[in-house]
């Protein structure tokens, strides 16, 4: 069977040109286009304005059994057919053949004072047969086009959920993500993601995405096994209901649900969406599941973390628990410089374990050298300046600490290169190193020391401020800076140096 319908292929320019070589050379020639096969009637409108022999019923019955049989002979042969009307006018019936050689109608022309070229007849049999040729091949590509392209939706949808996962293993941020992809890939307008709390048997919606704010767009956790959203999770069934189609989240049971919405004005989902919702899901799944898995090893490695840093407050000459409020004070203060300065949430994790951790090379470090109240003479600096390379040889061997290493190998390097071990400079020093360079001598200067008293915040930042370009790296200062005038370095002063926050008022906060 043809895949274009023959009233496609009358329509077309195709049949324009060759009534245009056929009727060329006749006086005033009636075209006929004949649909099927085996027709019973011709439909004598356009002839009876021409020919005055067809406006009678018994001229257009004479016309239509000798035209009819001419029509027959060409469909028996398979070819054109000659013939004289009962006027004694030429004509010809061309027969239009699929590509199986099947006859699905005619063309043919006629009142005609002398017989049609035979060049003009083969030239328009050849142009019939390669125009509906072309017309059918032009069909099976949109055909191919339309099953495939979807396909290739659904393989451009694993390639972006694989770049998703590798992007992300924040939950925070990957379902929320996942949601806006949903959306994008099957045109929707509206997406939810609810993920199994076991212990309650519930749904809790964990993203959501409303392209039209305000419409439609409530969502609320849903008991296992109540309502739409219970029951596909509970019978781990899809729902496709018009335009809402929903998939569970499957792994070895069912873990959640994924909902996406059309509006009214759009099409209802098909069988195709939903395999690429489903496909979608599978690789949701694997996304989800790693970033349990590195929620969990988050949490093993922060408690890893956490004891090292109590052994070494523990075994610190210092007063234990004011060590541990150093410590922490000094990694939030890391953190808020590195995310007023825009830096990555990935590399913050690695600077908060370095600043716990800094000075993990001090436990070698003689107790006389460390409480002595006068000035250091040159072998005691010396080896208090090898504690950040004993300190990085210390926690080289854990995995999980190998970004935080080089930040407390380098945190005692100077921005203009005469700092420790190295002697870096500049933008070779990690960044890092460089925040923490900063935060460690604000942390020192506020902290009271055998050797001198606690300077104010004011005081503290004004003495940074002075080494920029020398001691410290001139953009993180800038951004230390602004944390001073916007009060927080006052907040985070306040809440871990509570008893003493009287003495450190801050002062000069306009520098």
């Amino acid at each position: 069977m043809a895949l274009v319908r023959i009233e496609t292929f009358y329509e077309s320019p195709i049949v324009d040109r060759i009534r245009q070589v056929l009727t060329a050379p006749v006086k005033n020639p009636i075209w006929w286009t004949i649909r099927g096969e085996t027709p019973k009637t011709l439909d004598y409108t356009t002839a009876c304005r021409t020919c005055e022999f067809v406006r009678t019923p018994k001229g257009r019955k004479i016309c239509q059994n000798q035209f009819l049989q001419a029509v027959a002979q060409a469909h028996q042969t398979k070819a054109s057919w000659a013939f004289l009307c009962p006027i004694e006018k030429h004509a010809v019936c061309i027969p239009v053949k699929n590509r199986e050689s099947q006859v699905e109608g005619y063309l043919a022309v006629c009142h005609s004072e002398k017989p049609v070229s035979t060049e003009g007849v083969t030239l328009a049999e050849m142009a019939a047969e390669t125009g509906l040729r072309e017309m059918n091949q032009a069909k099976e590509l949109k055909m191919l086009s339309e099953t495939v392209q979807p396909r290739c939706v659904a393989l451009s949808t694993v390639h972006t959920i694989h770049r998703l996962i590798s992007s992300s293993l924040d939950l925070k941020e990957l379902l929320p993500r996942m949601a806006r992809l949903c959306c994008q890939v099957l045109r929707s307008e509206f997406c939810a993601i609810w993920l199994l709390d076991r212990e309650r048997k519930m749904l809790v919606p964990r993203a959501v995405v409303n392209i039209h704010q305000g419409r439609n767009g409530a969502v609320h956790a849903s008991r296992l096994g109540s309502g739409v959203i219970g029951s596909v999770a509970s019978k781990c069934q899809v729902r496709l209901l018009d335009r809402t189609l929903i998939v569970p989240l499957i792994e070895e049971d069912c873990i959640g649900v994924i909902m996406v919405r059309r509006s009214r004005e759009g099409t209802p989902f098909g069988n195709l969406d939903q395999e690429i919702l489903t496909t979608l899901a599978e690789q949701a799944v694997v996304a989800i599941r790693n970033a349990h898995m590195y929620e969990t090893q988050e949490r093993v490695t922060w408690g890893t973390i956490r004891s090292l840093s109590a052994i070494l407050d523990g075994m610190d000459v210092r007063s234990p628990r004011r060590k541990g409020t150093q410590r922490q004070f000094l990694a939030d203060l890391c953190l808020a410089i590195a995310e007023k300065m825009g830096i990555r949430s990935s590399q913050l994790r690695p600077l908060q374990y370095a600043a716990l951790l800094h000075d993990a090379g001090r436990i070698g470090i003689p107790d006389e050298i460390v409480r002595k109240p006068s000035k250091l003479n040159p072998s005691e600096f010396k080896a208090v300046k090898e504690h950040t390379v004993k300190g990085a040889r210390l926690l080289e061997p854990l995995e999980i600490l190998e970004p935080a290493v080089p930040i407390i190998l380098h945190h005692h390097e100077r921005y203009d290169g005469t700092g420790y071990p190295k002697g870096l400079k500049g933008e070779a020093i990690p960044l890092g190193a460089r925040i923490l360079s900063v935060a460690n001598a604000f942390e020192a200067m506020i902290s009271e020391r055998p050797y001198r008293r606690s300077l104010s915040v004011g005081e503290a930042a004004h003495e940074i401020a002075s080494h920029t370009g020398t001691q410290f790296d001139p953009k993180v200062v800038k951004v230390f800076l602004v944390l001073l005038r916007e009060g927080k370095l006052e907040e985070l002063v306040s809440r871990y140096f509570k008893e003493e926050s009287r003495s450190r008022t801050v002062v000069r906060r306009d520098r």
